[in-house]
């Protein structure tokens, strides 16, 4: 039993060996964030019970992923996020208590990065922007009470994004660094699988428009390669 033991810890320093010196080999980039999240996506509209307003709390999450350096200016990168910002409804025409609904946001996106030629006292910026897929999804499936419906199932929002915005990473040590991000999301806003037009008699949530995810990230870079 000691010595299948012994071969399987060797097994699995022998694939960590593999996949750093992969790593070093392919100048990659890997980094890990904590994240906070401003959803701002205020709307007011009119439903059968009254005129209501929604808007989404700030809340955080995180953030890791990794970057493919093309050469010493350009790279790219790819993350995944996940957070959480709370929607919030209050029906204007009553007066009542606000109203909150748990929402997670995952999101998976590709981005070219652009890095400053030098760094600046350890410290170099860097540029991104990129294409997105944000998946919205309610915490609970239905609710009792959502516009003044007394039963209206919510379901999963997908989105189809765009990111930009930039960052700096400030070198520690030789393969690790702190890195410093903030963009801003932008995604169609989402319903949660409700009618668009309150006319239709079944649960409505009539809003359009874009939603705007401001950002804001810090934690570890860990660089492999050249």
């Amino acid at each position: 039993m000691k010595v299948r033991k012994l071969l399987q810890v060797l097994v699995v320093l022998a694939a960590l060996g593999i996949s750093a010196t992969a790593l070093h080999a392919q100048n990659i980039n890997v980094f890990a964030m904590g994240t906070g999240s401003s959803l701002f996506d205020k709307e007011y509209y009119t439903v059968p019970a009254g005129q209501f307003g929604s808007t989404y709390k700030t809340g955080g999450g995180f953030t890791v992923g990794s970057e493919f350096r093309l050469n010493k200016l350009f790279g790219v990168e790819g993350s995944y996020a996940m957070v959480r910002n709370n929607l919030a409804l209050t029906d204007n025409s009553s007066g009542a208590n606000e109203l909150a609904y748990g929402i997670r946001n995952q999101r998976v996106s590709g981005d070219l990065v652009a890095h400053a030629p030098k760094s600046f006292w350890r410290v170099k910026p860097y540029l991104v922007a990129g294409l997105e897929y944000d998946r919205f999804t309610p915490l609970a499936t239905g609710t009792s009470s959502f516009n003044g419906y007394s039963n209206a199932p919510l379901t999963p929002a997908n989105k189809l994004g765009f990111n930009y915005g930039g960052g700096l990473e400030m070198k520690l040590m030789r393969h690790v660094g702190l890195r410093l991000d903030i963009r801003d999301h932008l995604t169609g806003s989402p319903t949660y699988g409700l009618a668009t037009s309150a006319s239709t008699g079944s649960p409505s949530f009539p809003i359009s428009g874009a939603a705007h995810s401001l950002e804001y990230s810090a934690g570890v870079v860990f660089h492999f390669g050249k």
